[in-house]
């Protein structure tokens, strides 16, 4: 037992040896604190008080440090979750409109009275003078050449080639596509084309002397060479007879809004018996 003490003492008196000059200084820095403490001297009661001012003053900007820090990091994941959330209601969105206009088709596949098919527009000529459209349908779907291709609010085009898996559509907005057409309420005939306007087309061939109004409804006319009569094409928007020549000027707005169309049906029957019927064009104009 004395032996174990005694070894323990000369570890203590090694550590001292080893760690004096240490020692010696903390001592001397306790005994400055202790005699900084007990001294009224007015100067040193002066710098004791800014001493610890200062260290409050740091104590609390350390605070305000580690507030704000924390508050950044809650904006950033505040920011992160609204992104998040701005991503699923963009999602909900597109999915919400998607069911819409599913809804619509249905609605219009089930009252239309010919045999047509769905198609999805997936390419868009960007040549202006050649306006075309490429459907996922071709011929493997019943797709063939000069059938019409409409929406729920009227005529889009003709089609114009056919694959197995694919079809071109010609739109209205075409450079060289010509239809006869009719006015609804007075049954006038003439062409429509177009005349490089967005969403519009011309109707030519009404004498300036008829009767024509704007807001009457352009129907394809029975004289049409491709296509059924009734197909609604669009409303008169405008009509001019300050022009040369015997025949108004008069333009038309198209039902179809070609800068936002993404689905379209291809009429695959060709019979001329229920488009030709009283009031088939309703079904493009809204009503039951």
């Amino acid at each position: 037992m004395h032996w174990k003490f005694r070894n323990l003492l000369d570890g203590l008196y090694q550590i001292i040896d080893i760690y004096r000059n240490y020692l010696v200084l903390l001592g001397l820095i306790l005994l400055s604190v202790f005699l900084l403490q007990s001294n009224e001297n007015p100067q040193l009661t002066y710098i004791r008080q800014r001493v610890i001012f200062i260290a409050a003053l740091l104590s609390n900007h350390t605070g305000d440090l580690s507030a704000a820090i924390e508050s950044a990091r809650d904006r950033n994941l505040l920011r992160q979750e609204n992104i998040e959330l701005a991503k699923r209601n963009i999602v909900l969105e597109d999915a919400y409109l998607e069911n819409v206009k599913l809804r619509q088709m249905l609605k219009f596949s089930a009252r239309f009275p010919l045999q047509t098919i769905p198609a999805q527009i997936i390419f868009k000529s960007p040549n202006p003078k050649f306006s075309t459209l490429t459907l996922n349908k071709g011929s493997r779907d019943g797709v063939r050449k000069r059938q019409s291709v409409i929406t729920d609010k009227g005529l889009v085009g003709l089609i114009v080639a056919v694959s197995e898996d694919y079809s071109e559509c010609q739109i209205l907005l075409d450079q060289t596509f010509r239809a006869a057409a009719k006015i609804q309420r007075t049954r006038l005939n003439g062409i429509v084309f177009w005349q490089g306007q967005p969403n519009e087309v011309g109707f030519y061939g009404v004498l300036k002397n008829l009767d024509v109004r704007v807001g009457d409804v352009i129907l394809t006319s029975d004289y049409s060479e491709f296509f059924l009569p009734n197909f609604c094409i669009g409303v008169v928007s405008g009509i001019n007879n300050e022009i040369a020549g015997i025949f108004k000027d008069i333009r038309v707005q198209t039902a179809v809004d070609f800068n936002r169309l993404e689905e379209v049906f291809i009429v695959t029957d060709t019979s001329k018996t229920a488009s030709s019927r009283s009031g088939f064009e309703n079904v493009f104009l809204g009503e039951q």
